[in-house]
């Protein structure tokens, strides 16, 4: 009903933090504001009023931290921290696809980032009410749609593609965000540049897995 005057957050990331079974608020992201531009994790313990940074995610032989955007962070059921990263390196290794980085100690330390054999990006993370992860992501090729995965081993691997949309009209789109229902059924919705049309959408799927 009420909001306080805006204020900044040390980094940035179109889907914004995740909740943990401890409480803290953790925000997975890019420090756009200051030179170097660090990717990692900052923390919440008073529901956001305040944040400072946590621990930086270090980059893999050979790419840029300035070249890894949109992360987002999810907990699995087992305690483990999972951040994905859009891998912007495009002329180097896994151009296009999601890479993956875990931390075993609340987002202190994390693993140097590895490919997880996904194309598309961004992606957003969510924890089934059965413990299962789910990962959605634009398509922005052939078909231009939305697709998701799951992973039954908290994260450890992912299965193969769910199609969530195949009718868009380009690789203007994606950014999906998906939430679940009381009934398990699931919610995703994305924006999308529709053919012959200046303006951008809103578009939205209810599927079950």
């Amino acid at each position: 009903m009420t909001w306080s005057a805006p204020f900044r957050v040390p980094l940035n990331s179109p889907h914004g933090p995740a909740t943990l079974s401890s409480g803290r608020l953790l925000y997975a992201g890019k420090q756009l504001w200051q030179p170097g531009q660090r990717i990692g994790v900052c923390e919440s313990v008073d529901d956001g009023r305040t944040w400072r940074w946590l621990s930086d995610i270090p980059a893999r032989s050979g790419d840029s931290v300035v070249d890894y955007h949109e992360l987002h962070v999810v907990e699995a059921a087992n305690g483990r921290i999972i951040v994905q990263i859009r891998n912007g390196n495009g002329n180097r290794v896994n151009p296009g696809e999601t890479l993956q980085s875990e931390s075993a100690d609340g987002g202190k330390n994390w693993t140097t980032p590895h490919a997880i054999g996904v194309w598309g990006l961004p992606s957003h993370l969510l924890r089934l009410r059965d413990g299962r992860l789910l990962m959605s992501y634009g398509h922005r090729r052939a078909p231009f749609g939305n697709q998701a995965r799951i992973s039954s081993d908290h994260g450890q691997t992912w299965s193969e593609p769910i199609i969530v949309s195949d009718d868009g009209a380009g690789p203007d789109l994606g950014y999906p965000a998906t939430v679940e229902l009381a009934s398990g059924q699931l919610i995703t919705v994305w924006y999308e540049s529709l053919k012959d049309s200046p303006h951008a959408v809103l578009r939205q799927a209810r599927w079950s897995i």
